[in-house]
Order: C-alpha cells, then structure tokens, then sequence
C-alpha cells in the first residue's frame, strides 16, 4: 500500500525542522497529503490549590500553550518549502498528562509519520514522549531523522533490515514495503540468529520469500555479536555497506526496561546518523 497520508508532531523549532522538511520533502515526490500537527503543551497542574487561584492558572496554562502551537504552525508554513502541496497545519493544545493519547490520535490516521531524532543537540523528554507515543499508539511506521540533515529527496537506495524473527521487527518490515520496493538492494542482517529458531536451517529464508513476492530482492547477512552492543553491529554493517536506511522494529523490550538498562532501541535512537524507520 503506498503512502498517502504522511504526518509530522512539531513540539520544538529546534528540533523538528530537519523532520518538518523531510516529511514535505517524502509527500511532495509521493503526490501525498501532509499533516503537520503543531502542539502546545499545557504546563498546569490540576492538584488542589487555594482558592481564587486554581481558575487564573488554569486560563494562564491554556494561554500559554495556545500561542506556543499558534507560534510554530506559523514557523511551519514558514520553513516549507517550494510549493505547499496537499497541506493541512493546525495547532492543538494538550494537557501534559494527555499527552501520549492525544498525539496517538492526532497521528493515528497516518500511512507514515516522520520524527526527528529524539536524542541530542535541541531533544528533551518531550521529543522522546512525542515519539513513543507514535510508536505505541498509532501502529504506522514512524521515519527517525537524524541530526545530519533533511531526507527524502529521492528513494532509499540501500536499505538494512533489522531481523531477528519479533513480531516487531516483522511489522516494521510489513510497513516498509513501499520503501524497500523502491530500493535498489535490501539487506536482511541477523545478528546470532536463536539457534532454537523453527527456521534456524535456513535464517531469513522466510521473509525473503515474501519480499520476493513482492519484487523485492533481498540478500541475508548472519552476523556474530563481536562487539558489546547489538546496535553497535548493525550501526557498523549500515555503515560499511552504505546503506542510507535502517528498518527495525521499535522497542522488543518493555520502555522502563530499556530507559534502565538500555536496548537496542534506545541505543540506535541516541547514537544513529542513518534514518530509521521503526515500527511497533
């Protein structure tokens, strides 16, 4: 299925120019409608306070985060360039405790949902919380753009595949068919493949097939856990192939787990300087 809807979550000027312009970028070459969600975060809390003020920070909040969102959607159709295309822009308040459900829904609706990378120079907490709840709450695939600049001015034309048999790393690959059709060479990387695995006598023989069948010619490297990290592998396998792409699924692990003592995930997610398309 092609992507016809794409999305964005603009939180910060900062941080989310280089993912406001790729996702321009990627629906201008697609022919497909963009939305641009710009949100402002109401800061009030709503514990009992004393009477008499509980009202004036309540209207102060909202104030506040009114003309934060009006702010960037303005900065947004600013910084587009060239001509606007299929556009939609607004801005939308959301309270800080409704914040993973609320973006959930504004993106839910979305065939691919591009974000910036949400650890570095101008990232916060918030930029992680924007991202989570994409990945959690709307099933697309959601493109990480990293800090080394926009993409998407042409397809990907190496693309690494993640692959370690999850239902995770299986959805992301699901939702990456358009990308990966559009690609000149895919490369499934299993790193220390489960030697309990039902398809441990042929790893990657499966979903080679079914990309097959879907015209996409994919070639299966089985890698060896040589350094500490499994990201480490992949980042160096993306890199040394010149892969401009990486596809995985997001987040095999629980997120406390991985907020502790680190993941896969989160250690592509601070360390990549190649996109990611993730998928939960």
């Amino acid at each position: 299925m092609p992507y016809k809807t794409i999305s964005v979550v603009i939180t910060d000027s900062a941080a989310d120019l280089d993912a406001l312009v790729t996702a321009h970028t990627i629906a201008s070459r697609l022919d497909a409608h963009l939305d641009v969600h710009c949100i402002g975060i109401d800061p009030a809390r709503y514990d009992p306070m004393p009477g008499g003020t509980s009202a004036h920070m309540v209207e102060t909040g909202l104030a506040e985060a009114r003309a934060r969102a009006e702010t960037l959607e303005k900065w947004a159709l600013e910084h587009l360039p060239g001509e606007k295309g299929a556009l939609s822009t607004q801005a939308v308040v959301i309270p800080q405790m409704g914040l993973d459900t609320l973006v959930a829904r504004l993106a839910r609706y979305s065939d691919l949902i591009v974000a910036s990378k949400p650890y570095g120079k101008n990232r916060g907490p918030l930029q992680v919380n924007v991202l989570e709840a994409e990945l959690f709450g709307t099933g697309a695939p959601v493109l990480v753009v990293p800090e080394t600049g926009p993409v998407g001015v042409e397809p990907f034309k190496r693309v690494a595949i993640a692959w370690n048999e999850s239902s995770e790393s299986f959805a992301a690959i699901r939702v990456a068919i358009p990308i990966l059709a559009a690609a000149d060479q895919v490369d499934i990387v299993m790193i220390d493949p489960p030697s309990h695995s039902p398809e441990r006598s042929d790893p990657g023989g499966a979903i080679c097939m079914m990309l097959s069948r879907h015209g996409i010619r994919a070639e299966v490297s089985i890698l060896a856990r040589t350094m500490p990290r499994v990201s480490d592998v992949m980042m160096r396998f993306a890199t040394e192939h010149g892969c401009d792409l990486i596809v995985m699924g997001a987040y095999g692990h629980s997120r406390f787990r991985e907020s502790i003592l680190g993941g896969a995930t989160r250690d592509l997610l601070e360390r990549t300087e190649i996109p990611l398309l993730m998928s939960h």
